[in-house]
């Protein structure tokens, strides 16, 4: 199923973004946020494996201020790059751009329910998402520094938990770097704080996987672990 490049305007500004659009018996839409690679080969084609499975997918941008059609490879020079344009982004921006998101998919699918599924940076502005109201599920895919205070509020991603209405799924490797022990038993304990059931916030670490398994692209595709992470979005979106 193949996708097109579409524009959804936050306020005036446009952000060129992905469409994958199953057809209308579709049972999700989901709006996916990019590693700092942006929109790249593989974000798109991981939309398009999405709607193979009756999900609509939009990818957005994160960058739409700083570099609306960042397309980056997985060099050491283009995560530099995309680390920069990363630290430009506020959670003021990043809640206004998804809202967006959320109010364009709402117009055309309204009755259908909405996830947020983010990777990498993605992951990180997902928590933040997941405290807006009209989100079913969010899964953040090893998303760092979700426990750290942002410099543009004071407060951290996690900070937001207890406005989460839905569900929110954290998924990351025991081997993350990027996410430190410390940080996983914090969010363990705060998920474990707020909904002791496990029934909405729910942790998964996976053994012996690294930052960015998720992505055939990148070296530390773990193979298994990505199949771990791919039935966990089948049995939300599909059942």
């Amino acid at each position: 199923m193949k996708g097109q490049w579409t524009k959804v305007y936050s306020g005036d500004l446009p952000l060129r973004s992905w469409w994958v659009d199953s057809g209308i018996d579709c049972k999700y839409i989901s709006i996916v946020l990019p590693e700092v690679f942006g929109i790249n080969h593989w974000i798109r084609s991981f939309s398009e494996k999405l709607a193979k499975q009756n999900v609509t997918v939009l990818a957005l941008p994160l960058y739409g201020r700083t570099a609306p059609k960042l397309d980056l490879s997985y060099s050491e020079a283009d995560l530099k790059l995309g680390r920069h344009h990363k630290n430009l982004t506020t959670s003021k921006n990043i809640i206004k751009d998804i809202t967006a998101a959320l109010n364009w998919v709402k117009e055309k699918y309204p009755k259908k329910k909405i996830s947020i599924i983010g990777f990498c940076f993605g992951g990180h502005a997902a928590v933040i998402a997941s405290s807006l109201k009209g989100i079913d599920s969010t899964f953040c895919f090893y998303g760092a520094g979700v426990t750290a205070p942002r410099k543009d509020t004071n407060f951290a991603p996690i900070d937001l938990l207890e406005k989460v209405s839905g569900k929110l799924n954290f998924i990351c490797g025991s081997s993350d770097d990027l996410i430190p022990v410390q940080d996983r038993l914090e969010i363990k304990k705060k998920f474990k704080k707020i909904d002791p059931l496990e029934e909405r916030f729910i942790y998964v670490e996976v053994k012996d996987a690294d930052h960015g398994f998720m992505c055939e692209e990148r070296e530390s595709f773990h193979k298994d672990a990505s199949l771990i992470g791919w039935n966990l979005l089948m049995k939300e979106l599909n059942y």
